[in-house]
């Protein structure tokens, strides 16, 4: 975590850090969670799915803003895909990407790897077994809360409608931050 405070000191003003991770997401009936107070479930626990996708997601801890992607899986090519979308976004600017340990991520794989070289995207690996440590996983979880468990969508493609429009919403609130305790000054909700 001191590597971590450390670029957070020492980007410059113009630099962006940035959080990823990716999040399957499973279309069922009320996101597979809805239970009541009767003895007998109200859904089956193995339910049949509708749908899958995947949702990649990006944080960015000065701005707060959230970016997203849906894409079909959470290997290496879409991985790089999203990295390239980062990269439009932010042309010109030092880009520091903090993230997991997965097999489709730049400390194991050599493809992602070389994509964000080639990109003059940098990344810093958090460490293994603490999901904790990543802020977009508060945001899945907020997610999971608000939109997944509330839902009972015929199909992924009104699932990515819900989402993406929440995360918009999120993004124009002025309590968009996530605070994160091992960065000082990092902004909070």
């Amino acid at each position: 975590m001191s590597r971590v405070r450390g670029i957070w000191r020492r980007l410059p003003k113009t630099g962006v850090r940035l959080f990823f991770d990716v999040k399957p997401v499973f279309i069922k009936a009320y996101g597979g969670r809805r239970w009541t107070s009767q003895a007998k479930l109200v859904l089956a626990k193995q339910q049949p799915t509708r749908g899958k996708f995947y949702l990649l997601l990006a944080y960015n801890v000065v701005t707060g803003h959230r970016h997203w992607a849906f894409m079909e899986g959470k290997a290496t090519p879409f991985v790089c895909q999203f990295m390239r979308l980062m990269r439009r976004r932010y042309e010109g600017q030092a880009v520091w990407v903090g993230l997991d340990q997965d097999r489709a991520h730049p400390c194991i794989s050599r493809e992602t790897r070389r994509v964000m070289r080639q990109l003059k995207l940098r990344y810093v690996s958090l460490p293994k077994a603490s999901p904790d440590d990543n802020p977009v996983e508060t945001l899945f979880s907020d997610l999971q809360l608000m939109v997944l468990d509330n839902s009972n969508d015929l199909d992924a493609h009104t699932t990515k409608r819900r989402i993406s429009r929440y995360l918009k919403a999120k993004n124009r609130c002025k309590d968009r931050w996530v605070k994160i305790p091992y960065l000082p000054n990092s902004k909070s909700n």
